[in-house]
């Protein structure tokens, strides 16, 4: 049967690559007491900003209780992970300890929020929120010139590692799997023996 010449073209075209949720961006959290509004300068504020390149995230994080009276600040980076299925799994230092604290966070994204969900409740004085949903914001960056420079760079380092501890792996994916390939021949036993001759 001849298809026709439209649908033999689209069945001979590559497949396009799935899309990865865009995480990228300026990310911004309230958390109040039951019943307290935003705006009444009782509430904490978490902000997160966060750069991305294809599945890799990199960021950095900054929270402040009500009026600023205690801050736990990242440094640049200080949240790097990667994104599978539409979530994100993550690590982020809390530098406000000494030794630092590093905590796995998930990151999922609906309706245009993005939730963040701890993972891991290590003992220490860090303020990463446990649960909170966040809204980005209309600009780019809420963090200082200097610092969002320096984030870029570290962050543009990140990514160029990942994507060379990616290829090293699947470099030696593929000689495990060469090397198990050439196993059964190298085991299997070689027809050594002489043809039989016969006596005169």
């Amino acid at each position: 049967m001849r298809l026709p010449p439209l649908l033999a073209l689209l069945l001979l075209a590559p497949l396009p690559a799935l899309a990865v949720e865009d995480f990228s961006g300026a990310w911004v959290g309230w958390i109040c007491p039951s019943g307290v509004q935003r705006d009444s300068g009782k509430c904490s504020n978490f902000v997160l900003e966060l750069h991305q390149k294809d599945d890799q995230l990199c960021g950095a994080h900054m929270f402040a209780t009500a009026g600023a009276e205690r801050l736990d600040e990242g440094m640049a980076p200080s949240v790097l992970g990667e994104i599978a299925n539409d979530v994100a799994t993550v690590v982020a230092m809390s530098t406000r300890v000494n030794p630092p604290v590093k905590v796995r966070v998930e990151l999922k994204k609906s309706n245009g929020m993005l939730h963040w969900i701890r993972m891991e409740h290590p003992p220490g004085d860090y303020l990463l929120p446990k649960s909170t949903h966040m809204s980005r914001s209309k600009s780019k960056t809420l963090f200082a010139p200097v610092f969002e420079q320096e984030l870029k760079a570290a962050c543009s380092s990140a990514f160029v590692m990942a994507a060379q501890e990616a290829e090293k792996r699947a470099k030696e994916a593929a000689a495990r799997e060469q090397a198990a390939r050439a196993a059964p021949a190298a085991a299997a036993p070689a027809d050594t023996a002489s043809p039989v001759q016969a006596r005169p």
